[in-house]
């Protein structure tokens, strides 16, 4: 790969040295539960998180299958549609960042924009750990933030 510089005390190659294929693996796992989640399909959802996953959103910590899947069920319930864009993909040591625009409709057919990023960590390639860090929601007129 070519020479390495430094960036104060610590080389790029330090940075680096992780098994890559952890980054690519992050990214097919967040891909398939947001392809679940737009479905509105708990169980294939659920196939995505450890037994003790845990979830964090600004409403609150939610440990385990049983508090999770009732976390999205509620979800699914108010908000029918889902529409997910990934902005952007950090990769780190041990966690994982994607950066995203979603809409969701309820069920009057009102669409809401939220924007955020969802930090998520992997245990034996399945979601241990996933937080998320995103704006209130807002309304959209005609498929445009309001």
């Amino acid at each position: 790969m070519g020479s390495c510089r430094a960036v104060g005390d610590l080389a790029l190659a330090e940075v680096f040295r992780g098994d890559m294929r952890e980054f690519s693996a992050a990214t097919e796992r967040i891909m398939a539960y947001w392809i679940d989640e737009c479905a509105r399909d708990l169980a294939r959802l659920l196939s995505h998180f450890t037994r003790d996953a845990e979830v964090i959103t600004p409403d609150g910590r939610y440990q385990g299958h049983d508090a999770v899947a009732a976390l999205y069920q509620k979800s699914f319930d108010s908000y029918p549609g889902l529409a997910v864009d990934v902005v952007a993909s950090f990769p780190g040591r041990g966690g994982h960042c994607y950066e995203y625009k979603a809409v969701l409709s309820d069920t009057e057919k009102n669409d809401w924009l939220i924007e955020g990023i969802n930090l998520m960590k992997l245990e034996g390639g399945l979601i241990a750990s996933l937080r998320s860090f995103e704006d209130a929601p807002r309304p959209m007129a005609s498929g445009k933030p309001a």
